[in-house]
Protein backbone atom coordinates (compact mmCIF):
# COMPACT_ATOMS: atom_id res chain seq x y z
CA UNK A 1 0.00 0.00 0.00
CA UNK A 2 1.38 3.43 -0.89
CA UNK A 3 1.50 5.85 2.00
CA UNK A 4 2.61 9.45 2.02
CA UNK A 5 5.39 9.14 4.56
CA UNK A 6 7.20 12.18 6.01
CA UNK A 7 10.75 11.21 6.79
CA UNK A 8 11.55 10.26 10.35
CA UNK A 9 14.97 11.84 10.03
CA UNK A 10 13.90 15.29 11.10
CA UNK A 11 11.51 14.03 13.74
CA UNK A 12 13.87 11.54 15.34
CA UNK A 13 17.34 12.99 14.74
CA UNK A 14 17.54 14.15 18.34
CA UNK A 15 17.06 10.66 19.69
CA UNK A 16 18.91 8.50 17.14
CA UNK A 17 21.97 8.55 19.43
CA UNK A 18 19.99 7.11 22.29
CA UNK A 19 20.39 3.54 21.13
CA UNK A 20 22.31 1.52 23.67
CA UNK A 21 24.19 -1.74 23.54
CA UNK A 22 23.55 -4.28 26.27
CA UNK A 23 25.56 -7.43 26.89
CA UNK A 24 24.53 -10.44 28.92
CA UNK A 25 27.27 -11.70 31.29
CA UNK A 26 26.94 -15.23 29.94
CA UNK A 27 26.47 -14.30 26.29
CA UNK A 28 29.00 -12.78 23.94
CA UNK A 29 26.27 -11.39 21.63
CA UNK A 30 25.71 -7.64 21.59
CA UNK A 31 22.03 -6.59 21.45
CA UNK A 32 21.09 -3.14 20.16
CA UNK A 33 17.96 -1.53 21.59
CA UNK A 34 16.90 1.45 19.50
CA UNK A 35 15.75 4.71 20.93
CA UNK A 36 14.14 6.07 17.76
CA UNK A 37 10.52 5.18 17.13
CA UNK A 38 7.46 5.92 15.03
CA UNK A 39 4.78 4.34 12.83
CA UNK A 40 5.56 3.53 9.20
CA UNK A 41 2.36 1.90 7.91
CA UNK A 42 -1.38 1.80 8.62
CA UNK A 43 -3.94 -0.18 6.60
CA UNK A 44 -7.47 -1.55 7.03
CA UNK A 45 -8.62 -5.13 6.67
CA UNK A 46 -11.98 -6.30 5.29
CA UNK A 47 -14.66 -3.72 6.05
CA UNK A 48 -18.41 -4.08 6.42
CA UNK A 49 -20.91 -1.65 4.96
CA UNK A 50 -24.59 -1.53 5.92
CA UNK A 51 -27.28 0.13 3.81
CA UNK A 52 -30.74 0.65 5.30
CA UNK A 53 -33.62 -0.02 2.91
CA UNK A 54 -37.27 -1.01 3.01
CA UNK A 55 -38.88 -4.18 1.72
CA UNK A 56 -41.76 -4.16 -0.74
CA UNK A 57 -44.05 -4.41 2.28
CA UNK A 58 -42.56 -1.22 3.73
CA UNK A 59 -40.60 -2.91 6.52
CA UNK A 60 -37.12 -1.74 7.43
CA UNK A 61 -34.32 -3.90 6.10
CA UNK A 62 -30.53 -3.83 6.21
CA UNK A 63 -28.35 -4.77 3.23
CA UNK A 64 -24.80 -5.83 4.13
CA UNK A 65 -21.80 -5.41 1.83
CA UNK A 66 -18.08 -6.06 2.36
CA UNK A 67 -15.11 -4.36 0.70
CA UNK A 68 -11.32 -4.39 0.78
CA UNK A 69 -10.27 -1.71 3.25
CA UNK A 70 -6.60 -1.85 2.24
CA UNK A 71 -7.54 -0.16 -1.05
CA UNK A 72 -8.07 3.08 0.88
CA UNK A 73 -4.73 4.79 1.40
CA UNK A 74 -3.82 6.41 4.71
CA UNK A 75 -1.51 9.36 5.26
CA UNK A 76 0.88 9.30 8.23
CA UNK A 77 1.76 12.86 9.22
CA UNK A 78 4.99 12.40 11.18
CA UNK A 79 5.20 16.04 12.22
CA UNK A 80 1.60 16.45 13.35
CA UNK A 81 1.31 12.83 14.56
CA UNK A 82 -1.92 12.30 12.62
CA UNK A 83 -3.10 9.25 10.63
CA UNK A 84 -6.05 9.73 8.27
CA UNK A 85 -7.57 8.82 4.89
CA UNK A 86 -8.12 11.59 2.34
CA UNK A 87 -10.48 9.41 0.24
CA UNK A 88 -13.43 8.86 2.56
CA UNK A 89 -14.67 5.34 3.26
CA UNK A 90 -18.03 4.47 1.65
CA UNK A 91 -21.26 5.60 3.24
CA UNK A 92 -22.58 3.10 5.79
CA UNK A 93 -19.15 1.67 6.70
CA UNK A 94 -19.06 0.07 10.14
CA UNK A 95 -16.11 1.79 11.87
CA UNK A 96 -16.96 0.36 15.29
CA UNK A 97 -15.53 -3.03 14.38
CA UNK A 98 -12.28 -2.44 12.49
CA UNK A 99 -9.24 -4.65 12.09
CA UNK A 100 -6.24 -2.52 11.14
CA UNK A 101 -2.64 -3.50 10.50
CA UNK A 102 -0.05 -1.14 12.00
CA UNK A 103 3.74 -1.28 11.57
CA UNK A 104 6.27 0.44 13.82
CA UNK A 105 9.82 1.60 13.06
CA UNK A 106 12.54 -0.60 14.58
CA UNK A 107 9.95 -3.02 16.00
CA UNK A 108 8.66 -0.49 18.47
CA UNK A 109 5.92 -1.58 20.85
CA UNK A 110 2.44 -0.32 19.90
CA UNK A 111 -0.29 0.47 22.44
CA UNK A 112 -3.91 1.57 22.05
CA UNK A 113 -5.14 4.24 24.40
CA UNK A 114 -8.58 3.71 25.92
CA UNK A 115 -11.36 5.84 24.45
CA UNK A 116 -12.56 6.79 27.93
CA UNK A 117 -9.39 6.98 30.04
CA UNK A 118 -5.60 7.27 29.87
CA UNK A 119 -5.04 3.54 30.25
CA UNK A 120 -3.07 1.70 27.57
CA UNK A 121 -3.36 -1.80 26.17
CA UNK A 122 -1.12 -3.72 23.80
CA UNK A 123 -2.28 -3.25 20.21
CA UNK A 124 -2.95 -6.37 18.15
CA UNK A 125 -3.37 -6.40 14.38
CA UNK A 126 -6.05 -9.07 14.82
CA UNK A 127 -8.25 -7.28 17.38
CA UNK A 128 -11.45 -5.49 16.40
CA UNK A 129 -11.18 -1.81 17.34
CA UNK A 130 -13.84 0.90 17.64
CA UNK A 131 -12.71 3.80 15.43
CA UNK A 132 -16.04 5.65 15.51
CA UNK A 133 -14.17 8.42 17.31
CA UNK A 134 -10.50 9.39 16.85
CA UNK A 135 -8.23 6.96 18.70
CA UNK A 136 -4.70 7.32 20.02
CA UNK A 137 -1.92 4.88 19.17
CA UNK A 138 1.28 5.05 21.22
CA UNK A 139 4.47 3.53 19.89
CA UNK A 140 7.30 3.05 22.41
CA UNK A 141 10.93 2.59 21.44
CA UNK A 142 12.71 -0.66 22.21
CA UNK A 143 14.83 0.92 24.89
CA UNK A 144 11.75 2.32 26.58
CA UNK A 145 13.16 5.84 26.58
CA UNK A 146 10.90 7.43 24.00
CA UNK A 147 7.32 7.24 22.75
CA UNK A 148 5.19 9.00 20.14
CA UNK A 149 1.38 9.33 20.20
CA UNK A 150 -0.59 9.31 16.94
CA UNK A 151 -4.24 10.32 16.52
CA UNK A 152 -6.04 8.02 14.08
CA UNK A 153 -9.17 9.29 12.35
CA UNK A 154 -11.24 7.26 9.86
CA UNK A 155 -13.12 9.56 7.47
CA UNK A 156 -16.44 8.16 6.24
CA UNK A 157 -18.81 9.70 3.73
CA UNK A 158 -21.81 11.34 5.33
CA UNK A 159 -24.72 11.10 2.91
CA UNK A 160 -28.07 12.73 3.73
CA UNK A 161 -31.13 10.55 3.37
CA UNK A 162 -32.30 10.21 -0.21
CA UNK A 163 -29.06 11.43 -1.81
CA UNK A 164 -25.91 9.96 -3.26
CA UNK A 165 -22.48 11.46 -2.79
CA UNK A 166 -20.88 11.49 -6.27
CA UNK A 167 -17.18 11.64 -7.08
CA UNK A 168 -16.24 12.87 -10.55
CA UNK A 169 -13.44 10.55 -11.63
CA UNK A 170 -12.51 11.77 -15.09
CA UNK A 171 -13.48 13.16 -18.47
CA UNK A 172 -12.01 10.53 -20.78
CA UNK A 173 -11.59 11.37 -24.47
CA UNK A 174 -11.45 7.70 -25.54
CA UNK A 175 -14.72 6.83 -23.80
CA UNK A 176 -16.31 9.97 -25.25
CA UNK A 177 -15.78 8.61 -28.79
CA UNK A 178 -17.86 5.49 -28.14
CA UNK A 179 -21.48 5.00 -29.16
CA UNK A 180 -23.96 2.45 -27.82
CA UNK A 181 -21.95 2.23 -24.60
CA UNK A 182 -22.55 -0.55 -22.10
CA UNK A 183 -20.90 -0.83 -18.67
CA UNK A 184 -20.24 -3.98 -16.65
CA UNK A 185 -18.31 -4.85 -13.52
CA UNK A 186 -16.56 -7.98 -12.28
CA UNK A 187 -14.10 -8.54 -9.48
CA UNK A 188 -11.98 -5.43 -8.99
CA UNK A 189 -12.72 -3.87 -12.39
CA UNK A 190 -15.29 -1.80 -14.26
CA UNK A 191 -15.65 -2.28 -18.02
CA UNK A 192 -17.08 -0.08 -20.75
CA UNK A 193 -17.87 -1.40 -24.26
CA UNK A 194 -18.98 0.69 -27.20
CA UNK A 195 -18.93 1.17 -30.96
CA UNK A 196 -16.01 2.88 -32.66
CA UNK A 197 -15.73 2.96 -36.46
CA UNK A 198 -18.19 0.09 -36.82
CA UNK A 199 -16.39 -2.18 -34.34
CA UNK A 200 -17.00 -2.90 -30.65
CA UNK A 201 -14.07 -2.02 -28.40
CA UNK A 202 -13.66 -2.12 -24.65
CA UNK A 203 -11.85 -0.37 -21.80
CA UNK A 204 -11.21 -1.34 -18.18
CA UNK A 205 -10.46 0.52 -14.96
CA UNK A 206 -9.96 -0.61 -11.36
CA UNK A 207 -12.86 0.01 -9.01
CA UNK A 208 -10.50 2.05 -6.81
CA UNK A 209 -9.33 4.07 -9.80
CA UNK A 210 -11.81 5.30 -12.41
CA UNK A 211 -9.33 7.83 -13.82
CA UNK A 212 -7.19 5.52 -15.95
CA UNK A 213 -8.91 3.40 -18.61
CA UNK A 214 -6.94 0.65 -20.36
CA UNK A 215 -7.91 -0.48 -23.87
CA UNK A 216 -8.80 -4.16 -24.22
CA UNK A 217 -7.16 -6.39 -26.75
CA UNK A 218 -8.62 -6.52 -30.26
CA UNK A 219 -12.13 -5.65 -31.28
CA UNK A 220 -15.46 -7.32 -32.00
CA UNK A 221 -18.20 -6.77 -34.55
CA UNK A 222 -20.97 -4.24 -34.00
CA UNK A 223 -23.30 -7.11 -33.03
CA UNK A 224 -21.13 -8.38 -30.17
CA UNK A 225 -22.64 -8.67 -26.69
CA UNK A 226 -21.03 -9.01 -23.26
CA UNK A 227 -21.79 -10.19 -19.73
CA UNK A 228 -19.74 -10.92 -16.61
CA UNK A 229 -19.79 -13.98 -14.38
CA UNK A 230 -17.62 -14.16 -11.28
CA UNK A 231 -14.41 -12.34 -12.21
CA UNK A 232 -14.57 -13.32 -15.89
CA UNK A 233 -15.77 -11.51 -19.02
CA UNK A 234 -17.81 -13.28 -21.70
CA UNK A 235 -18.52 -12.17 -25.26
CA UNK A 236 -20.71 -13.48 -28.05
CA UNK A 237 -19.82 -12.47 -31.60
CA UNK A 238 -21.24 -14.07 -34.74
CA UNK A 239 -22.14 -17.27 -32.90
CA UNK A 240 -18.79 -17.71 -31.13
CA UNK A 241 -18.55 -17.46 -27.34
CA UNK A 242 -15.34 -15.93 -25.95
CA UNK A 243 -14.06 -15.62 -22.39
CA UNK A 244 -11.41 -13.49 -20.73
CA UNK A 245 -9.90 -13.84 -17.27
CA UNK A 246 -7.39 -10.99 -17.59
CA UNK A 247 -9.67 -7.95 -17.97
CA UNK A 248 -10.01 -8.27 -21.72
CA UNK A 249 -6.28 -8.32 -22.49
CA UNK A 250 -6.73 -11.73 -24.12
CA UNK A 251 -9.78 -13.68 -25.28
CA UNK A 252 -10.28 -17.43 -25.69
CA UNK A 253 -12.86 -18.95 -28.03
CA UNK A 254 -14.98 -21.22 -25.85
CA UNK A 255 -17.56 -22.60 -28.29
CA UNK A 256 -19.42 -21.85 -31.51
CA UNK A 257 -23.20 -22.11 -31.67
CA UNK A 258 -24.98 -20.55 -34.61
CA UNK A 259 -28.30 -20.52 -32.75
CA UNK A 260 -27.03 -17.99 -30.21
CA UNK A 261 -27.94 -14.41 -31.05
CA UNK A 262 -27.05 -12.30 -28.04
CA UNK A 263 -25.77 -12.68 -24.46
CA UNK A 264 -28.40 -11.03 -22.29
CA UNK A 265 -27.69 -11.96 -18.66
CA UNK A 266 -25.58 -13.90 -16.20
CA UNK A 267 -25.98 -15.09 -12.63
CA UNK A 268 -23.36 -16.54 -10.31
CA UNK A 269 -24.00 -19.95 -11.88
CA UNK A 270 -25.26 -19.47 -15.45
CA UNK A 271 -24.91 -17.54 -18.69
CA UNK A 272 -28.04 -16.66 -20.67
CA UNK A 273 -28.34 -15.93 -24.38
CA UNK A 274 -31.15 -15.26 -26.83
CA UNK A 275 -31.59 -17.84 -29.55
CA UNK A 276 -32.79 -17.01 -33.04
CA UNK A 277 -33.09 -18.15 -36.63
CA UNK A 278 -30.16 -16.20 -38.00
CA UNK A 279 -30.45 -12.60 -36.86
CA UNK A 280 -34.18 -12.38 -37.42
CA UNK A 281 -36.82 -13.54 -35.00
CA UNK A 282 -35.97 -14.52 -31.44
CA UNK A 283 -36.87 -18.13 -30.66
CA UNK A 284 -36.12 -18.31 -26.92
CA UNK A 285 -33.44 -18.27 -24.23
CA UNK A 286 -30.56 -20.72 -23.86
CA UNK A 287 -28.69 -21.41 -20.63
CA UNK A 288 -25.09 -22.46 -20.02
CA UNK A 289 -23.84 -23.91 -16.75
CA UNK A 290 -20.24 -24.45 -17.93
CA UNK A 291 -19.09 -20.95 -18.91
CA UNK A 292 -20.42 -21.05 -22.46
CA UNK A 293 -19.14 -24.42 -23.65
CA UNK A 294 -22.56 -26.09 -23.88
CA UNK A 295 -26.06 -24.63 -24.03
CA UNK A 296 -29.56 -25.95 -23.30
CA UNK A 297 -32.95 -24.41 -23.98
CA UNK A 298 -34.42 -22.67 -20.94
CA UNK A 299 -38.13 -22.52 -20.15
CA UNK A 300 -40.18 -19.39 -20.76
CA UNK A 301 -43.82 -18.90 -19.84
CA UNK A 302 -44.87 -16.53 -22.62
CA UNK A 303 -44.33 -15.53 -26.23
CA UNK A 304 -40.64 -15.48 -27.17
CA UNK A 305 -41.34 -12.56 -29.49
CA UNK A 306 -41.65 -10.41 -26.36
CA UNK A 307 -38.04 -11.10 -25.36
CA UNK A 308 -35.90 -7.94 -25.57
CA UNK A 309 -32.95 -7.88 -27.96
CA UNK A 310 -32.19 -4.15 -28.16
CA UNK A 311 -31.02 -1.70 -25.47
CA UNK A 312 -30.68 -4.76 -23.22
CA UNK A 313 -29.50 -4.46 -19.62
CA UNK A 314 -29.66 -7.03 -16.86
CA UNK A 315 -29.34 -7.50 -13.12
CA UNK A 316 -28.77 -10.54 -10.91
CA UNK A 317 -29.64 -9.90 -7.27
CA UNK A 318 -29.43 -12.50 -4.47
CA UNK A 319 -32.74 -13.27 -2.80
CA UNK A 320 -32.59 -11.85 0.71
CA UNK A 321 -33.74 -15.08 2.32
CA UNK A 322 -31.46 -17.43 0.35
CA UNK A 323 -28.06 -16.46 -1.09
CA UNK A 324 -28.14 -19.54 -3.37
CA UNK A 325 -31.03 -18.05 -5.34
CA UNK A 326 -30.73 -14.97 -7.52
CA UNK A 327 -33.43 -13.02 -9.28
CA UNK A 328 -32.19 -12.38 -12.80
CA UNK A 329 -33.86 -9.53 -14.69
CA UNK A 330 -33.59 -8.62 -18.37
CA UNK A 331 -34.88 -5.23 -19.53
CA UNK A 332 -34.85 -3.91 -23.09
CA UNK A 333 -36.74 -3.38 -26.32
CA UNK A 334 -38.01 -5.87 -28.92
CA UNK A 335 -36.56 -4.77 -32.24
CA UNK A 336 -38.48 -7.34 -34.31
CA UNK A 337 -41.75 -5.77 -33.20
CA UNK A 338 -40.39 -2.27 -33.79
CA UNK A 339 -41.06 -1.72 -30.12
CA UNK A 340 -40.68 1.63 -28.35
CA UNK A 341 -41.41 0.39 -24.83
CA UNK A 342 -39.30 -1.44 -22.28
CA UNK A 343 -39.97 -5.16 -21.85
CA UNK A 344 -39.04 -6.87 -18.59
CA UNK A 345 -38.42 -10.56 -17.98
CA UNK A 346 -37.36 -12.21 -14.72
CA UNK A 347 -36.22 -15.61 -13.53
CA UNK A 348 -35.32 -17.12 -10.16
CA UNK A 349 -31.98 -18.85 -10.73
CA UNK A 350 -31.73 -21.52 -8.04
CA UNK A 351 -28.25 -23.03 -7.82
CA UNK A 352 -28.65 -24.54 -4.35
CA UNK A 353 -27.95 -28.22 -3.65
CA UNK A 354 -31.62 -29.02 -4.35
CA UNK A 355 -32.64 -26.48 -6.98
CA UNK A 356 -36.22 -25.76 -7.98
CA UNK A 357 -36.67 -25.03 -11.69
CA UNK A 358 -38.14 -21.64 -12.55
CA UNK A 359 -39.14 -20.38 -16.04
CA UNK A 360 -38.51 -16.93 -17.44
CA UNK A 361 -41.57 -14.80 -16.72
CA UNK A 362 -42.76 -11.78 -18.65
CA UNK A 363 -43.57 -8.74 -16.50
CA UNK A 364 -46.43 -7.02 -18.30
CA UNK A 365 -45.95 -3.37 -17.40
CA UNK A 366 -45.19 -1.79 -20.75
CA UNK A 367 -46.96 1.26 -22.10
CA UNK A 368 -47.59 4.69 -20.66
CA UNK A 369 -48.35 3.74 -17.07
CA UNK A 370 -46.94 6.10 -14.44
CA UNK A 371 -45.23 3.08 -12.91
CA UNK A 372 -43.69 1.58 -16.06
CA UNK A 373 -40.41 2.41 -17.73
CA UNK A 374 -42.40 3.66 -20.74
CA UNK A 375 -40.66 4.63 -23.97
CA UNK A 376 -36.96 3.88 -23.95
CA UNK A 377 -34.91 5.44 -26.72
CA UNK A 378 -31.94 4.66 -24.45
CA UNK A 379 -31.97 2.49 -21.32
CA UNK A 380 -29.48 1.29 -18.72
CA UNK A 381 -30.25 -0.94 -15.72
CA UNK A 382 -28.16 -2.20 -12.80
CA UNK A 383 -28.56 -3.31 -9.19
CA UNK A 384 -28.03 -0.85 -6.35
CA UNK A 385 -28.79 -1.28 -2.67
CA UNK A 386 -30.37 -4.68 -3.26
CA UNK A 387 -32.86 -3.51 -5.93
CA UNK A 388 -32.80 -2.90 -9.70
CA UNK A 389 -32.42 0.75 -10.74
CA UNK A 390 -32.80 2.29 -14.19
CA UNK A 391 -31.99 5.44 -16.18
CA UNK A 392 -33.78 6.42 -19.38
CA UNK A 393 -32.60 9.01 -21.91
CA UNK A 394 -34.04 10.36 -25.15
CA UNK A 395 -31.25 12.78 -26.02
CA UNK A 396 -32.78 15.87 -24.46
CA UNK A 397 -34.25 14.32 -21.35
CA UNK A 398 -32.88 12.03 -18.69
CA UNK A 399 -35.07 10.37 -16.09
CA UNK A 400 -34.47 10.40 -12.38
CA UNK A 401 -32.87 7.28 -10.95
CA UNK A 402 -35.80 4.85 -11.02
CA UNK A 403 -36.10 1.90 -8.65
CA UNK A 404 -38.26 -1.22 -8.56
CA UNK A 405 -39.02 -3.00 -5.29
CA UNK A 406 -41.42 -5.55 -6.81
CA UNK A 407 -39.29 -7.38 -9.39
CA UNK A 408 -39.87 -4.92 -12.20
CA UNK A 409 -43.65 -4.69 -11.98
CA UNK A 410 -43.54 -1.00 -11.02
CA UNK A 411 -40.81 1.64 -11.23
CA UNK A 412 -40.72 4.81 -9.17
CA UNK A 413 -38.27 7.64 -8.59
CA UNK A 414 -35.76 6.53 -5.97
CA UNK A 415 -35.29 10.05 -4.63
CA UNK A 416 -31.53 9.71 -5.05
CA UNK A 417 -29.64 12.50 -6.75
CA UNK A 418 -27.80 12.26 -10.07
CA UNK A 419 -24.36 13.76 -10.75
CA UNK A 420 -24.17 17.44 -11.63
CA UNK A 421 -23.42 17.86 -15.32
CA UNK A 422 -24.83 14.48 -16.35
CA UNK A 423 -25.76 14.54 -20.06
CA UNK A 424 -28.48 12.56 -21.78
CA UNK A 425 -27.16 11.83 -25.28
CA UNK A 426 -28.64 8.63 -26.72
CA UNK A 427 -26.13 5.82 -26.77
CA UNK A 428 -23.69 7.67 -24.52
CA UNK A 429 -25.19 6.86 -21.11
CA UNK A 430 -24.60 3.70 -19.09
CA UNK A 431 -24.20 2.59 -15.50
CA UNK A 432 -23.07 -0.40 -13.47
CA UNK A 433 -22.49 -1.44 -9.87
CA UNK A 434 -19.11 -2.72 -8.76
CA UNK A 435 -18.37 -5.67 -6.48
CA UNK A 436 -18.42 -3.43 -3.40
CA UNK A 437 -21.87 -2.01 -4.15
CA UNK A 438 -20.79 1.40 -5.47
CA UNK A 439 -22.76 2.83 -8.38
CA UNK A 440 -20.93 4.07 -11.50
CA UNK A 441 -22.39 6.30 -14.21
CA UNK A 442 -20.60 6.95 -17.49
CA UNK A 443 -21.97 9.57 -19.88
CA UNK A 444 -20.21 11.04 -22.88
CA UNK A 445 -16.80 10.05 -21.50
CA UNK A 446 -17.45 11.52 -18.04
CA UNK A 447 -17.16 9.02 -15.20
CA UNK A 448 -18.81 9.33 -11.79
CA UNK A 449 -18.67 6.95 -8.84
CA UNK A 450 -20.98 6.88 -5.85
Amino acid sequence: MRIRFTSLIVLLSAVCLLSSCLKDDDDDTDYTYYGDTGLSAFSLGTMNRYLHTKTAAGKDSVYKLTYVGSAYKFTIDQLGHQIYNTDSLPYGTDVKHVIASVTAVNNGIIYLKSATSDSLAFYSNTDSIDFSTPRTLRVVSQDGQRYVDYTVKLNVRTVPAGTISWQKKTDNAQLAQLDNVHALSAGSYVYVFGLLNGQTVGYSSGIYDGETWTPMSGSFSARASFVTKGKALFALDNGTVYSSSDNGQSWTAVATNSALKRLVAASSAHLYALTANGYSSVTGIAESADDGRTWTTDDIDDNAMMLPDDEVSYTAIPVRTNDSIEQVMIVGRCSAANDIYARTWTKLDDYSSQPVASPWTYVDNSGESNYSLGEIPSLTVTAFGGYPVALISNGSYISSLLQSRDSGLTWEASGKTLPDGLTSAIGKLTMTTDSEGSLWIISGGSVWKE
